[in-house]
């Protein structure tokens, strides 16, 4: 356990320090625009660019490991999506917001640090697998019921655009198809172009993690216990229990990397954009709350599953 709490430590110790230095008023909230739009349109997308050109693309696509991510993510959405429609009556599109909040872990900001820690080398392969499932299943199941008014329905049009538009403009799946493209075509870099990569994807984990420490300086807690533990239960524990038992039981087979890969992406706290995705439906003080919250437990579920992980 000692063990496994010296690699979840220094994660979260930097969201700490992230949010210790917002409070002071080092890192003004004004600032964290500029500093997420660095990681996600510069840093991370350079590392996923520059290891997918280092591989083989044959091995980047593990069928195995989407099923389990995928069916991982999609039981623990319903599960919310339903314990909220069912047991607290919710609209169908706060239950989908909720369910969201249940289902998409943070993979970029704090799956990828951890399994950095874990691994010693970059998992750039699970990486670029659970981004896909993230954004091309999840995300658009989500939206869907989020979309959607009880009185009214969904407008199958708009969502379809809405969704087509965020594939295309998301600068991880440029990333992706770019650097599947160049990996294809054989074409190396120079090798100052090729540094200057390097130097430059290593900043993505801590300046993503202090960000996270950042935003969440200024968040309350709105959510009522039933609420959270009902999200915090589903996204830290459910989900990256199915994915072990899946990998347990179901797939004994699968690459011992991935599944441990899998597991530990899985167990990640929602996405730390959930408060800005929960503002348009009138909801970002609650996925403040929601995300602060599930972000501390995050330490202890996340090292517990670390631990489990002997089992694989």
């Amino acid at each position: 356990m000692l063990t496994m709490i010296s690699i979840t430590a220094p994660i979260f110790l930097l969201i700490l320090v992230g949010f210790l230095a917002a409070r002071g008023g080092i890192i003004p909230r004004e600032s964290l625009p500029g500093m997420s739009s660095f990681v996600l349109y510069l840093a991370l997308p350079v590392l996923i660019f520059h290891k997918l050109t280092q591989m083989d693309i044959g091995q980047v696509v593990d069928s195995d490991y989407l099923l389990v991510y995928g069916a991982s993510g999609i039981l623990s959405f319903f599960t919310v999506f339903l314990i909220s429609r069912l047991s607290t009556r919710n609209s169908i599109s706060y239950a989908g917001l909720k369910g969201m909040g249940g289902a998409m872990p943070n993979s970029v900001f704090i799956g990828f640090p951890v399994a950095l820690q874990y691994f010693g080398s970059p998992p750039t392969q699970a990486l670029v697998m659970s981004l896909m499932i993230e954004n091309i299943v999840l995300f658009p199941i989500a939206l869907a019921f989020m979309e959607t008014r009880d009185d009214q329905g969904a407008d199958l049009k708009q969502l379809v655009t809405t969704v087509a538009l965020r594939l295309i403009k998301n600068p991880v799946i440029i990333s992706i198809i770019s650097g599947v493209l160049v990996s294809l075509t054989g074409i190396r870099m120079p090798q100052f172009v090729d540094s200057a990569m390097q130097i430059l994807s290593g900043s993505a984990a801590p300046v993503a993690l202090i960000i996270i420490g950042a935003s969440l300086a200024g968040a309350k807690v709105t959510a009522s216990i039933k609420e959270i533990s009902l999200i915090s239960v589903c996204k830290l524990l459910l989900q990256p229990v199915i994915a072990l038992l899946l990998v347990i039981f179901v797939l004994p087979d699968m690459d011992d990397t991935l599944k441990k890969a899998v597991v530990i992406f899985a167990a990640s706290p929602m996405l730390s954009v959930y408060p800005i995705l929960g503002s348009k439906y009138g909801h970002q003080v609650f996925c403040s709350g929601v995300l602060l919250i599930t972000t501390i437990l995050a330490f202890f579920s996340v090292t517990l599953m670390l631990s489990l992980l002997s089992l694989i």
